[in-house]
């Protein structure tokens, strides 16, 4: 049998500093969810608290009815806060205040019961279950820490519900079973459950944090592809994969044509809708297989590992035609839009991601030089003014 009073101590302790953990947070970046999973934290301990005063004071109201309060008010802050974390417009919290309210009524008559008793442990079943539903529905990172938190809050439900099943047993039946030992065993593992949730919340906010701010950081915010320094980290974590040591790469670097013009003769807004449009188009196409970005202020990139250069440069004139024979309209007007690109080819390993580029480069280069609005591979210019 597990020590109550070490596993009380210990989850009074974790549980406090982990909401000051949340409480500090909140006070850096102003995100109500934080304050509401501190207080989460810190409205269980102080229920913890509240139920160990029995021992010392003879307060019933005080022992049973507001530790029963607190005990309740824990899930439904980390509820709140969970949907203030996940959506960012206001939502109707009505429902669970008034079950609060309805709850703290119908307690008053048998707080001191175990009627009361039973009815806050249903409650909590049905608090711990929703929370690990709406955990469930969002979208974390953290997919193992994830997943430990909707098997605890689960776990939690289930215990909650055999609990509300003893009690109901021994409130109803005359000659009922003693049950002070499984009852200290699951009020042991419901403090070990919500202490260890508590740990694991954390973590798993953090993780979607720090993801959010390195996808930002990453990410251009008008085309919404990657960056120079994205295209760069993405590129090198992709060729040191063991599964594409030894095999062809090509990048494709395109430039979209006469893109000066666009803005001096239709303004800014239409280049920065030009740049969106062409995104697109590359996003379709090489959402899957390449890793794809906006490098300059017109110029795109696209990594294409395991890819020969004819591959590259068959997908690479698939991107320049669909450009070229789309239409494209800013405030109701037509403005032609083509672009031109060079491909450049190495096996994994002979040449870095800049050498690369730069092999790239010169074959778009030529491709401007020569007409534009074609696809270059090759470095000899008098085989493209031959063509």
């Amino acid at each position: 049998m597990l020590h109550l009073p070490t596993v009380i101590s210990l989850s009074f302790i974790l549980n406090v500093l982990i909401g000051l953990f949340f409480l500090s947070v909140h006070n850096f970046k102003k995100q109500t969810s934080f304050l509401l999973f501190g207080l989460a934290c810190i409205t269980f301990a102080f229920a913890e608290l509240l139920a160990c005063l029995k021992l010392v004071i003879d307060a019933p109201f005080i022992t049973h009815y507001l530790a029963d309060i607190f005990i309740l008010l824990s899930p439904l802050l980390i509820i709140i806060g969970l949907n203030k974390y996940k959506h960012s417009k206001a939502l109707n919290l009505k429902p669970l205040y008034c079950l609060l309210g309805l709850t703290g009524v119908a307690l008053l008559p048998i707080y001191s019961d175990p009627a009361g008793q039973m009815l806050t442990s249903l409650i909590i079943s049905v608090l711990y279950l929703y929370s690990a539903y709406i955990i469930k529905q969002m979208n974390f990172v953290a997919t193992l820490q994830k997943k430990a938190l909707i098997v605890c809050f689960s776990i939690h439900s289930i215990l909650m519900l055999i609990q509300t099943t003893l009690l109901a047993i021994s409130i109803f039946s005359i000659n009922s079973p003693n049950y002070i030992e499984p009852l200290q065993l699951i009020l042991s593992s419901h403090l070990i459950l919500a202490t260890c949730s508590a740990l694991i919340l954390p973590y798993l906010l953090a993780s979607n944090t720090e993801h959010t701010l390195s996808s930002l950081a990453n990410t251009d915010t008008l085309s919404q592809l990657l960056n120079r320094r994205g295209f760069f980290t993405k590129s090198k974590e992709a060729l040191s994969d063991p599964k594409n040591i030894y095999k062809h790469v090509s990048v494709i670097l395109l430039d979209i044509d006469f893109f000066k013009r666009v803005n001096d003769q239709f303004g800014h807004e239409a280049g920065d809708h030009a740049i969106k449009w062409i995104s697109h188009f590359i996003k379709e196409q090489f959402l899957n297989v390449g890793i794809s970005a906006r490098i300059g202020g017109e110029e795109f990139a696209i990594l294409l590992p395991d890819y020969t250069l004819s591959a590259a440069k068959s997908d690479a004139e698939l991107l320049r035609k669909n450009i070229s024979t789309q239409a494209f309209y800013h405030e109701n007007q037509h403005i032609k839009l083509s672009v031109s690109a060079g491909v450049s080819n190495a096996i994994n390993g002979n040449a870095t991601i800049k050498e690369l580029l730069a092999y790239a480069d010169k074959r778009l280069y030529l491709a401007k030089e020569t007409g534009r609005d074609k696809v270059v591979t090759f470095d000899e210019k008098n085989l493209l003014t031959k063509s």
